[in-house]
């Protein structure tokens, strides 16, 4: 077993010999003109493949990420001595705000109003992409007889359009202040990540869905039908790479749209069918 605990990864490398100045990082750094392009290959992690019946399909950008840490702060007491209307519960308030979330997202038309920044077209955009997730939550007490007297959650909000992201982010701090004073609690919110969505190349996309029709149909020797260009809700190296280059995405079945657990699986015919599409967009090259 490794301990790394108060280890840098500076002083690891040092350990192995491997000096990480910045000047050496520097040394090797890609300038743009020397990179053609990038394409990555990853499983979809959803499940609009498995649903449609093809193993390949080409991606056409992915999706921007906000990620917030909301914290509700309530007035600690006996689950059995605290008039329900004397109480200021913050978990009661976390999770209406939870709630008023999926709604929020849900129908984004139905809550944003239209202004200088937020306009028909960025309200249509988020119909296909928007999605908004609480994935974790956790109290302070947390036992079964006690009203706690903190609540946190976490909100991860992901979109194609940026502005749009930005939009549901406001209107969800809004009207989560305007809960809480009612609920006579505090309420605070943090933003912990940000990245901005990332439109491929629609020439290398188009290439990459010409190469899995192409390579689906020299495996079945049958018409494989429209190959689906999809959204990725997921980040993926691809976005980081966007900054050096022009990015290209082919997005494999997986089944269940399960990824990120042990129940995560491909099958080696639709790997095999990719490691085809791939050599079929080489092809197009030469």
């Amino acid at each position: 077993m490794i301990r790394s605990f108060g280890v840098t990864v500076q002083g690891a490398l040092r350990s192995s010999s491997i000096e990480t100045t910045e000047e050496n990082l520097l040394q090797l750094k890609y300038e743009p003109e020397s990179v053609w392009g990038y394409v990555e290959v990853h499983i979809e992690q959803g499940p609009v493949l498995e649903n449609v019946g093809l193993p390949l399909g080409s991606v056409k950008g992915i999706a921007g990420q906000t990620r917030l840490k909301v914290t509700v702060k309530g007035t600690q007491g006996h689950a059995g001595t605290v008039p329900m209307n004397m109480r200021q519960d913050p978990m009661v308030a976390a999770a209406e705000l939870i709630v008023f979330l999926e709604s929020l997202c849900k129908q984004p038309d139905y809550y944003l109003s239209y202004d200088g920044q937020c306009t028909s077209s960025t309200v249509e955009s988020l119909a296909g992409s928007l999605v908004c997730t609480v994935g974790e939550i956790s109290t302070w007490p947390s036992a079964s007889n006690v009203i706690p007297g903190q609540v946190t959650f976490t909100v991860d909000v992901r979109a194609m359009d940026d502005s749009g992201r930005e939009a549901i982010i406001y209107e969800f701090s809004n009207r989560l202040y305007h809960m809480c004073d009612r609920r006579s609690v505090f309420c605070n919110v943090e933003r912990k990540h940000d990245a901005n969505a990332v439109v491929c190349d629609p020439g290398l996309s188009t290439q990459l869905k010409s190469a899995s029709y192409t390579a689906l149909k020299r495996i079945t020797g049958e018409d494989p039908g429209d190959v689906p260009v999809l959204m990725s809700g997921a980040g993926h190296d691809a976005m980081a790479m966007s900054h050096l280059t022009k990015v290209g995405m082919l997005f494999v079945r997986c089944r269940g749209g399960i990824s990120h657990s042990p129940a995560e699986h491909v099958l080696d015919d639709d790997v095999w069918a990719a490691g085809m599409a791939v050599l079929a967009f080489f092809e197009t090259l030469l």
